[in-house]
């Protein structure tokens, strides 16, 4: 083992940390474009990292899931 990464395994390790800092900023509460825009990368990757995990474009309001309707009805 030489300690050398080969360039395929350079890429998966970028695609990871990449990964990586779409979910921290989706945790952080930032839109999608917003997210590609810091990242430099199209909005297209932050879609399909959104769909390989199912997540919601949106964050869902609580009083849409709540059983009592909402506040405002």
């Amino acid at each position: 083992m030489t300690g050398f990464k080969s360039k395929k395994e350079m890429a998966m390790s970028k695609m990871a940390d990449l990964d990586y800092d779409i979910e921290q900023l989706y945790i952080e509460g930032y839109r999608p474009m917003s997210i590609a825009a810091q990242l430099n990368i199209p909005v297209e990757m932050v879609y399909d990292w959104m769909e390989s995990i199912n997540v919601a474009e949106t964050p869902q309001d609580p009083d849409e899931l709540s059983p009592f309707g909402t506040i405002n009805s």
